[in-house]
């Protein structure tokens, strides 16, 4: 139950910030919903991600890439628009994105995929890839967080990977992790928290893990 109470209160968080984004704070008679189609904001049949920045919501599609709010205006960054020279691989990844991150302090945007990790700057600009090759366990990334000392963590089907800003560093089975299957990850007083596809819930407190739940 405790599980199922926390995802509503991050439902109800997540559109507070939405409504507060599209909706002034001296707007208080609502009458109903704005609509938004695909024709008016480019979206996909539906959206699967969000995240916050000062000026900007960022929302990641099933197929569309990310688009964009500023307020004033809609833009829309995809595997194509984001591929320029002199590097045609440090665009967005793949179109279809599975979870999104906004690093405040960084001023970095990070973009997980079912192909591999992206980040650019709060412009969308000066992309960067990661993939397997460059040290994530697994280039499916379910989800993305930041701890406070500003390194990056991602979920993954093989295991969580932390990043430094220069070194990945890998967590599974073979070196302390319950288990590999890992659905989702919070950070949480310097330590972080992951949720297995198997039930398990796990945390890390900098040095090693511990298991708090296994069904």
């Amino acid at each position: 139950m405790a599980m199922v109470s926390s995802r509503w209160v991050l439902l109800f968080f997540l559109l507070s910030l939405i409504s507060l984004f599209f909706f002034p704070s001296t707007s208080y008679a609502l009458e109903g919903w704005m609509k938004y189609f695909r024709k008016d904001i480019l979206l996909n049949t539906y959206s699967r991600a969000y995240a916050v920045d000062h000026e900007k919501l960022w929302v990641g599609t099933n197929g569309d890439g990310i688009v964009v709010y500023t307020g004033k205006d809609t833009r829309n960054f995809n595997s194509k628009n984001t591929n320029s020279l002199p590097n045609l691989k440090d665009g967005l990844v793949s179109d279809n994105i599975t979870c999104l991150l906004v690093d405040q302090p960084g001023e970095r945007v990070w973009v997980g995929t079912n192909e591999g990790l992206s980040s650019c700057n709060l412009d969308a600009k000066d992309w960067r890839r990661f993939s397997s090759k460059d040290g994530l366990p697994n280039d499916i990334i379910r989800d993305i967080a930041i701890d406070e000392k500003g390194i990056i963590w991602v979920a993954t089907p093989s295991g969580v990977a932390s990043f430094d800003g220069s070194v990945w560093k890998t967590y599974s089975s073979q070196n302390g992790l319950f288990e590999d299957n890992v659905q989702s990850l919070k950070t949480l007083g310097g330590s972080v928290w992951i949720a297995t596809v198997g039930g398990s819930i796990c945390r890390f407190d900098g040095t090693s893990w511990k298991t708090f739940m296994h069904y």
